[in-house]
Formats: structure tokens, sequence, C-alpha cells
């Protein structure tokens, strides 16, 4: 559970308010702890010695119930120190080897993914005054793949759990999925970031706990009797994977920032795309008939609002804002007066898990793909075995489409094209 930016809903539940009055406590005494060393010579800790900024951040945890504005807002340029990338530490240049020479194709791939997002994420980055290295961190996360999914079920490019998104404001349901927008989602993990600086006050835990979640982080500081990057690096209760995230970060960092020195064309960005403005529609319409209306492609459509995993704006709650093309606005608003409404569960079923049931089975049985099951239920995690009992939305997909991942005679397997009203992740 983060308690750091959590709806206000759940701070005045009284069964939960006592636990969340004791975490922001003890988020006061781990960034003080914190604050006396990270293990670094090279000045990841804030330079000066008291460090009220870190302090008050953790302090303002256990006041600030409720509140919705941030408090890093009053973060002035440059209190946030640079992530120094140690080339010659023996764990990054280990590390450096392997995605210069090893997984150099892999590489490519993530420098020329990258050049889409890029110029976004770094004007984001030095929006929040956070260290410019950051702006590579996707790269690890998801290879800049902003449709990425993990088995324990992250999303997005910066992989974000359900959770973890819904509480630094992102909308995940079964309609809406913004992990999947890289502007959205890079916003949260910038905020969830500052957020376990000010918690950690060192930027080397505040990374491991992106990784490992504060929680777990929290547990192997106060069991393993740490303060330091390093005590906790050699720690049993630490996952090999948490223990590698910083060097593995340092070492795509310093391959992105400087790519001819190992052999990697320079990453041509991008210029931002086509400017949009957004539109608040209230009631459900498929992106293919809201696309008929500005004499746009439904792929546009589709591209400009990645998070309708249905591809259809949500029936329920308050109007939602999609993205169209600037000076499109007012037009689509018009449009959808005469447009009729789309069926709640349009193209939709709901599945009862009975004794028996699998992924495999249903996704044979409906004729649909896992990632088509897996977006339109973000809370279920599909690597595991399914409850009886439990709801699961599935798809429609028409019969001529139900290709159940035949083999074909070439021995390729074949994935069902997914309903007009889902988006493949």
């Amino acid at each position: 559970m983060n308690c750091g930016a959590i709806p206000d809903k759940v701070f005045y539940n009284p069964k939960k308010l006592s636990f969340c009055v004791f975490w922001r406590l003890t988020s006061v005494a781990i960034a003080i702890v914190s604050l006396s060393s990270c293990g670094s010579s090279l000045g990841i800790v804030k330079k000066d010695s008291s460090n009220p900024s870190s302090i008050s951040n953790a302090i303002s945890r256990v006041f600030d119930f409720g509140s919705k504005k941030s408090f890093f807002g009053s973060n002035k340029p440059g209190s946030y120190p640079p992530i120094p990338l140690e080339t010659n530490e023996p764990r990054v240049r280990k590390f450096l080897r392997e995605y210069a020479y090893e997984r150099r194709d892999s590489t490519r791939n993530y420098l020329s993914q990258a050049t889409r997002y890029l110029p976004m994420v770094k004007e984001q980055t030095q929006k929040h005054h956070l260290p410019e290295e950051l702006a590579y961190l996707f790269l690890l996360e998801s290879g800049a793949n902003p449709e990425a999914r993990s088995p324990a079920n992250a999303l997005g490019m910066w992989q974000f759990m359900p959770a973890t998104a819904r509480s630094y404001g992102l909308r995940v349901d079964s309609y809406v999925d913004e992990r999947l927008d890289p502007a959205k989602s890079t916003t949260a993990a910038l905020t969830y970031l500052k957020d376990l600086y000010g918690m950690f006050g060192c930027w080397r835990l505040a990374l491991s706990a992106y990784n490992s979640g504060e929680n777990k982080l929290n547990k192997v500081l106060c069991k393993e009797d740490a303060n330091e990057y390093e005590d906790i690096c050699s720690s049993r209760m630490l996952k090999r994977e948490t223990k590698e995230f910083l060097p593995r970060f340092q070492a795509l960092a310093i391959i992105a920032k400087n790519p001819e020195r190992y052999g990697f064309q320079r990453i041509a960005l991008k210029e931002r795309d086509e400017k949009t403005e957004l539109a608040p529609i209230n009631g459900s319409y498929s992106l293919a008939k809201l696309a008929g209306i500005l004499g746009v492609s439904s792929t546009s459509m589709t591209e400009l609002n990645p998070a309708l995993v249905r591809g259809v704006t949500p029936s329920e709650g308050s109007p939602y804002s999609i993205r169209v093309p600037q000076g499109k606005k007012d037009a689509i608003i018009a449009g959808v007066r005469h447009l009729p409404e789309e069926s709640p569960n349009n193209g939709q079923v709901v599945h009862l898990v009975k004794k028996g049931d699998s992924v495999p089975g249903l996704t044979k049985r409906y004729g649909i793909s896992k990632e088509m099951l897996a977006q339109i239920n973000p809370d279920v995690n599909l690597s595991r075995r399914l409850k009886r009992g439990q709801k699961l939305m599935v798809p429609r997909v028409p019969a001529k489409n139900k290709l159940a991942l035949k083999e074909n005679k070439n021995g390729h397997k074949t994935k069902p094209k997914p309903p007009a009203t889902a988006k493949r992740s």
C-alpha cells in the first residue's frame, strides 16, 4: 500500500487511517536516517547538511491527509541532485558489456523505440526539476514500449501495477487504462519518483524502491538495520532484480546519452506529434464513429487515445476527455449529439469462473488471445490460477475471426484479430 498519494477516500477510511499514520511516521524516521548516507561519495545525497527539504517532505506525509496537491510542488529548480553515471563501477561495466554486446539487438530496439517518446519524457523531467538521467529510466522499465506487460501484471512504459497507478491519479478499469497513455503515465511515474526521493532522501534507494516497492525496501532496511544502498545489495531479502536495477539503469543511461561511443546510431528524436486538445465526451461512443465525425481514420483516433482499451468512451462516471486534433473540439462535441450511444456491454460478455476453468481454456473457448483478455481485466493477474466465482469480462469476437490460435501449415501460430472495440496490447 502506498500512502504517499492515495485518494481521499482511503485516508478517511477508519480501518486504514491508523496504518496510514503509522506508515507516514515511519517515513519520517526513514527519511531522517537515510539522509546521513547513501553509501556514495559522488554526491547522490542532497548537498546541504541539514537537508530540511527532505525532512519537510517526509513530515508532510504525516499531516497532509487527503491532499491532492503534491507536496513537491514547491521544490525549486536544482533542488534534486543529478544521478552520477558511474562508468567505472564494476557492476555498471558488467551491464554496459551486456547491453552493448550480448543484448545488442535488444538495445538497438530500445533506442529506436525511444525516438518517439524521449522528447516528451525529457520535457516532463525538466518541468518537474528532476535529474535529466531519469528521462532514460523507461528504457529499462519497458524497452520504451508503451504497451509492455509484465508477468506480474505491471503495464505500460513505466510498468505500473494497477493499485499504484490509481494512487497516482491514473484511471484503471475495464474501460480505461491510463497506464497505456505515455504522457499521463510519465507524469505519474515522475511524481512517484519524487515521492520516493522524499521518503528515502537518496536516488540509489529511491530507484531501488521504484523496482521493489517502498514497503519491501523499508522492510529490508529495518531488518538489515541498514541505511546505505551498499548494505542492502548484499541482503538475501532483496530480489536479484532489485539489486541489479540501479547498475542496469546507469548502464542503459550511459549508452543512451552517447550511443555512438558504443556503436549505435544517435537517437534521432522525432518531432512532437500534431497538436491536440481535450474534448469531454459524456456517454459511450466508439472511437471509429467519433473518427467519422472528424473525418480522420479510426487508427488515428486510437493512437491519440491508447488508454481506451475497449475502443469506446466509458459509459459510467463523469464525462471522459479524449484527445482530438487541435481545433476539432467543438466539432466532436456537437457531432456526438446526433450519435446513438453504445450498449454498456457492447462487444463483451461476463464470464463467471467455474471449477476447472483456466486462461488457456477460456481463450480457446472464446477465440481470443490472452492479451485481449488482460486488457479489459486490468486487476486480474492472468499468470495466476483463476479463482472460482471470479468475474471476467470477455470480448466478443466475430465467428469469422475465431482462429483460436490454430497452427497453420507452416507450424506458426495465428492469433485472432481483436474486435473493433479492443486494442491489442
